[in-house]
């Protein structure tokens, strides 16, 4: 384990912060602050996908009913959705971790 990762880990420790490591790691280099990451990755976190687009089509399929009903209505139909707007919200990390914006 690298130095980064042994001091993340002990901060995390000490906050009692449950985190997958390389899930914190991955935020603590999108804020630039360990100390901030360990105390706000609880709230931040937001999960896992293969694209920020994935992410925000999963979240609009789990609390739009609307959206939800068009798609379920036309198999195989996938609409353009603002993903700058998403972008303004949410950070997708190369590892394919996904933050809110705190």
């Amino acid at each position: 384990m690298s130095r980064t990762a042994d001091y993340l880990t002990a901060l995390a420790e000490d906050a009692g912060v449950v985190a997958e490591l390389e899930a914190l790691t991955a935020y603590a280099a999108l804020v630039g602050n360990a100390e901030y990451a360990v105390e706000t990755f609880e709230d931040a976190y937001a999960g896992e996908w293969d694209s920020l687009e994935d992410f925000a089509h999963d979240q609009l399929m789990e609390t739009d009913d609307e959206y939800r009903a068009a798609m379920e209505s036309c198999r195989g139909w996938r609409p353009s959705l603002d993903m700058i707007a998403w972008e303004c919200d949410y950070s997708h990390a190369a590892s394919g971790h996904v933050f809110r914006s705190i």
